[in-house]
């Protein structure tokens, strides 16, 4: 055999030992992959890429997954200049790099640059071993396994995500997030530079301790790039130029609850890019804590600002204060279940619209009556009489809407709000009149997308509080998407389908009608802000911003939610553990303030909705309720908002029918025009025609409104035939009678007459009895000067009358 072939047949037999021998130790000592099923560390960000809460891994490492197509080019330029030109050449060990180490080390007796391809750099984080030369010979071994078994990307992307950058810190994202404040992404050139360099000594180079260090390591990069022709000179000399000037770490916690709620929907998601709006997030984390600081110790208060274009949540604000153990600062209260005191009416209101039960002017009672299943009040504890809809409703008076939801059917309303997505708590999931009082729970999450319908044409949506990659491209292109949503494909067919579409991505159901919708919240931007609010936000947002408050029973709630056309608000403030604040802690002057404070730091941007087709107004009148052209008689005109020119007529306190009919026939005498029947009168009888209002509404009409004025007296010949000509009378007290309060209180016996019985008693608004003929009416010195007693019959029929007190002071 020739010289030449047992050469050949020595290298062949080498060879096949070789990879023999690898393929035994390969079976023997297996690359140890990270796992893939271990939960990573993650960071939830603003919409533009700002940390906002950042969360370690089961093992407290603070590690963020990226891929290649995540970290930005001049990063990868970068560090395959300074740490492996010929990546993707070597099959996972560069002998030139080898020697040419080995060389420095000869010549100069210390390191002066390392052999190590950043194969052989991941096969050392990978399986550490010692600086030897066992260990070097170990790390080859490895470096090969990977290249055998992963692509380069892969083996690229095991240095992004597993390179030391100091502590706990693992992997290009960590530290450009925490050394930074940016996403791998946006690195700019000097940044991207200081990062590539950094892994080599991360104590070392550590550039918020050591800043002139890291500098002088990252310009060894930026030669190294020059030197190579990666970068220009130019954008080498503009890099140099910026200082490694980085703050000491500090670990941001700007919304938490929202972090934390995203980190537990998906912990397996290494990146969150949250919906907020880091800026405004921080204003109205101010906002709250400034405003609780005055309330007590243990209260607390949340907020939702949400964009109404996109229903993409721009602030979330679960508390006043996460670390304020007193305030339970760490529960969530966008998300707790709470009384919404009368922040519901808006919806039974706009829902009723729909259902043509009223207009916006229809005529309502606030008049203390007793419903089948519930027995409310008003707040104030006064009654107004004869009041409009749209009055109710800004002065969130209880009774009419009580009246309102009887005549709607508790069990429709309810399964209404259902329907459209919204969760609610009910008592023994049974729909009942105490809903539209608070009887009920909501989350503030809900109510938000309730009254954010207002806006987008009775259309309730979900909220979003994560961007999807098309989001993000528009957030980068500094462009709304629901601006691109709505500004494409308008007046065509091909536009309403696409729109149809989007609805049903983004999860819509209608609620209202766009007209209810728009009637509703013109109704209530009529509501009058807060005194606090100041002249100039008043004059910037007046008539553009509707809003309605709730107060729960006993204090414990207090809510105010604000609609403009691009946004809706909502506050709520309160105790955590449900223990009542205050005394005199409401809606209106607790959560209203702060409501306004949030709409002026966005007012330039605060616009009013525009009206849709099909709103009509028309002049009603009272009490019939419906167009003028339809009634023969207009006791009092009003200009009313209504859909489609639909003026329903008075609803009726009776159960037992709708609507109230205000026309009535009485026989008269043709001669004296006197009121006959025709038992009493042979003579030539006429009928009469005549409008009258509501018995129950009598106490609070005028004079000449009252059914007894506008009836025409009775004949004399049929008196003898009635057996009641007058009003039931009350014995003990009289109209504008004056009581005198010498001592510590006095008692006033007061009496029906023989054969009446009161249903209920009231006292300014409180009610004092039920099913009696009489009572002890009990005056002290905290007895208000003028005062009003009400008496309801069994019969319907109402007392009203008021007196005064007055205090003498007894000489000792």
């Amino acid at each position: 055999m020739s010289a030449v072939k047992k050469t050949l047949a020595g290298v062949a037999f080498v060879s096949l030992l070789s990879v023999l021998l690898f393929t035994i130790a390969d079976q023997i000592w297996p690359l140890p992959l990270p796992d893939n099923n271990r939960q990573p560390a993650s960071v939830v960000l603003d919409r533009d890429g700002q940390p906002l809460r950042y969360f370690a891994d089961q093992q407290g490492i603070w590690r963020h997954q990226v891929s290649i197509n995540q970290v930005s080019d001049d990063y990868l330029q970068a560090l395959l200049a300074y740490e492996d030109q010929f990546f993707y050449q070597h099959p996972g060990i560069n002998p030139f790099s080898l020697l040419r180490a080995m060389g420095q080390y000869i010549q100069f007796g210390q390191i002066i640059s390392g052999g190590s391809t950043l194969t052989m750099q991941v096969a050392r984080i990978l399986d550490p071993h010692s600086r030897t030369l066992t260990g070097k010979l170990r790390q080859m071994f490895r470096a090969i396994q990977l290249e055998q078994q992963l692509s380069k990307p892969q083996i690229l992307e095991l240095y992004l995500n597993y390179a030391p950058f100091g502590g706990t810190l693992e992997g290009v994202q960590a530290a450009s997030f925490h050394y930074l404040g940016k996403p791998a992404d946006r690195l700019r050139p000097a940044e991207a530079a200081l990062l590539a360099v950094l892994p080599q000594a991360p104590s070392r180079y550590r550039p918020d301790r050591h800043p002139q260090r890291a500098e002088t390591a990252r310009n060894k990069v930026l030669d190294r790039l020059q030197q190579q022709g990666i970068w220009s000179a130019q954008k080498v000399r503009r890099a140099k130029q910026e200082p490694v000037d980085i703050r000491p770490v500090e670990t941001p916690l700007i919304a938490p609850h929202l972090a934390y709620r995203l980190y537990k929907l998906a912990p397996q998601v290494s990146v969150h890019r949250s919906t907020l709006d880091k800026q405004l997030q921080q204003q109205v984390e101010r906002r709250l804590a400034h405003a609780v600081a005055v309330m007590g110790n243990a209260v607390s208060a949340a907020a939702l600002v949400v964009d109404n274009r996109n229903h993409q949540v721009l602030a979330y604000a679960g508390s006043a204060d996460f670390l304020a153990k007193q305030r339970q600062g760490q529960v969530d209260m966008v998300q707790a279940i709470r009384s919404p005191g009368s922040a519901l009416k808006p919806f039974l209101y706009g829902l009723s619209l729909d259902k043509s039960l009223i207009h916006s002017h229809s005529l309502l009672a606030d008049v203390p009556f007793v419903s089948q299943h519930y027995q409310p009040e008003n707040f104030n504890r006064h009654f107004s009489g004869p009041v409009s809809a749209s009055r109710a409703l800004q002065l969130s008076l209880n009774l009419p809407f009580v009246q309102l939801i009887e005549a709607y059917g508790p069990r429709n309303f309810m399964n209404r709000l259902l329907s459209s997505g919204v969760d609610l708590s009910v008592p023994g999931d049974e729909g009942n009149p105490a809903m539209i009082l608070g009887g009920v729970g909501i989350q503030l999450e809900h109510l938000v997308r309730l009254y954010a319908s207002l806006a987008n044409q009775g259309k309730v949506s979900e909220l979003q509080f994560t961007l999807s990659d098309t989001d993000v491209n528009a957030v980068m292109e500094d462009q709304s998407p629901g601006d691109l949503k709505q500004d494409s494909d308008q007046n065509t067919e091909e536009g309403e389908n696409s729109l149809d579409q989007a609805d049903a991505l983004l999860n819509k159901r209608h609620l209202l009608s766009p007209q209810a919708a728009w009637i509703t919240w013109d109704t209530l931007r009529e509501v009058r802000m807060p005194s606090s609010t100041g002249l100039d936000t008043a004059r910037r947002l007046s008539g553009k911003v509707g809003w309605k408050t709730g107060t729960s029973w006993g204090h414990r709630d207090a809510w105010a939610v604000g609609v403009s056309r691009d946004y809706t608000i909502g506050i709520w403030a309160g105790r955590p553990d449900g223990q009542p604040m205050a005394k005199g802690r409401t809606g209106y002057n607790t959560a209203g303030p702060i409501l306004f404070n949030l709409f002026r730091d966005i007012s330039p941007r605060v616009k009013a909705i525009d009206k849709p087709e099909g709103v009509q107004q028309q002049i009603i009148c009272w009490p019939d309720g419906r167009s003028e052209n339809l009634v023969r008689q207009c006791d009092q005109s009003h200009i009313a908002q209504t859909i489609e020119g639909t003026t329903p007529r008075t609803l009726d306190l009776n159960p037992n029918q709708l609507f109230y009919d205000p026309d009535g026939t009485v026989l008269t005498d043709q001669k004296t025009g006197l009121r006959v029947n025709r038992a009493c009168f042979k003579g030539n009888i006429e009928k009469t025609e005549i409008s009258l209002w509501p018995d129950f509404l009598a106490p609070w009409l005028s004079a000449d409104k009252k059914t007894a004025t506008q009836l025409p007296s009775w004949s004399d010949r049929c008196l003898p035939y009635l057996s009641d000509k007058r009003d039931v009378r009350l014995q003990g007290i009289k109209q504008g009678q004056v009581f005198l309060i010498k001592n510590e209180s006095i008692n006033v016996p007061v009496k029906l007459e023989e054969g009446y019985q009161g249903r209920h008693w009231y006292l300014n608004g409180n009610r004092l009895a039920s099913s009696t003929s009489q009572l002890q009416l009990k005056l002290t010195r905290e007895t208000p000067e003028q005062n009003e007693l009400l008496v309801i019959g069994e019969a319907g029929w109402l007392i009203r009358l008021s007196f005064y007190t007055h205090q003498q002071n007894v000489r000792k």
